[in-house]
């Protein structure tokens, strides 16, 4: 049977009277899902079922575990290892979705799942745990406190999506409207390309995975890309889910954005973000977010400018 992680030792928890940790299989879908709505009340089938699947395909990638009773599921823990998204440098494990049956509340369930975690983190030599929460969230801020989290150094930005009439200055534009389409896997060394030129660093084997989460996981195909002759010069990679960090309602992240340096302050960078505001509004997408480290100062004034401001919600991490 093909589970979605690692097999969790029984060192890795405290011990328990028939709780049992394992990894997460595809056919707790279901009980997943329920246990989600007691907790959280809207369904989010489509967002479990896809992380899943995610997980099926690339189990390497995903860190999902599950505890049980004789009596069935009673709580369950989604993560996924990142690095290189709004500019991280280090790998990282994002927590994505914990939750624990509202009767079995108080037990030290959750924590039990973050301690299993935390072991395959270590097995793995990844030191940084991130995840997110809104500020209102009180008993999800209680869990990361317990849990050892604190304040990331980082700003969360989201910006409605609807049309915001965005500044012009046609002395910064080469050629407008340049030709802004959707991503494509055959952009792949294109990308890499760009960013490179941007960051100094190759980094074929974070756009392996992020090719892979927006071309094949992603609910939506959002990420873009613009053209100058027939070439790329620029890009963004988003992704849109309903059900990671706790929301209920379809929201796009924006990952990665680059500009070659050739074509930097012509237009190119404006041009895919308005394009993929469109786009998401045409999709009943309400907000998209992103997230910049605190001394990002440059790309922080870029995306005022596009309408960004401050979320509702904090970034938190933890260092193993």
């Amino acid at each position: 049977m093909k589970t979605t992680a690692n097999p969790v030792t029984a060192s890795a928890v405290p011990p328990a009277p028939d709780v049992v940790l394992r990894p997460l299989r595809a056919e707790d879908l279901e009980a997943v899902v329920a246990l989600d709505r007691r907790s959280v009340g809207p369904s989010r089938r489509g967002y479990f079922e896809k992380r899943l699947q995610a997980a099926l395909r690339q189990p390497k990638r995903h860190l999902q575990f599950a505890l049980t009773t004789p009596k069935g599921l009673v709580g369950f823990l989604q993560a996924r290892i990142a690095g290189g998204e709004y500019g991280r440098p280090k790998e990282s494990v994002i927590l994505e979705a914990v939750g624990v049956d509202p009767a079995a509340r108080h037990a030290g369930l959750g924590q039990r799942m973050m301690a299993g975690l935390e072991e395959l983190m270590r097995s793995r030599g990844i030191e940084h745990l991130l995840t997110q929460v809104d500020w209102r969230n009180h008993a999800m801020l209680k869990f990361l406190d317990a849990a050892r989290f604190e304040l990331a150094p980082r700003h969360l930005l989201e910006r409605k999506v609807d049309r915001i009439p965005l500044p012009s200055d046609d002395a910064e534009i080469e050629k407008w409207p340049p030709v802004v389409r959707h991503l494509q896997a055959g952009d792949f060394d294109a990308i890499v390309r760009i960013d490179s030129r941007v960051t100094g660093k190759a980094r074929s084997e974070y756009f392996k995975r992020k090719f892979d989460e927006v071309l094949n996981e992603s609910a939506i195909a959002v990420s873009l890309v613009a053209e100058s002759d027939g070439f790329p010069v620029a890009f963004a990679m988003a992704r849109v889910d309903s059900g990671d960090f706790g929301h209920v309602e379809p929201v796009a992240a924006l990952d990665t954005i680059g500009v070659d340096p050739g074509f930097a302050r012509k237009g190119y960078a404006r041009a895919v973000l308005e394009q993929m505001v469109e786009n998401l509004a045409a999709l009943h997408v309400e907000r998209l977010e992103t997230e910049i480290s605190n001394d990002a100062v440059e790309l922080q004034k870029f995306l005022v400018r596009f309408g960004f401001g401050p979320s509702q919600r904090l970034s938190f991490q933890r260092v193993l």
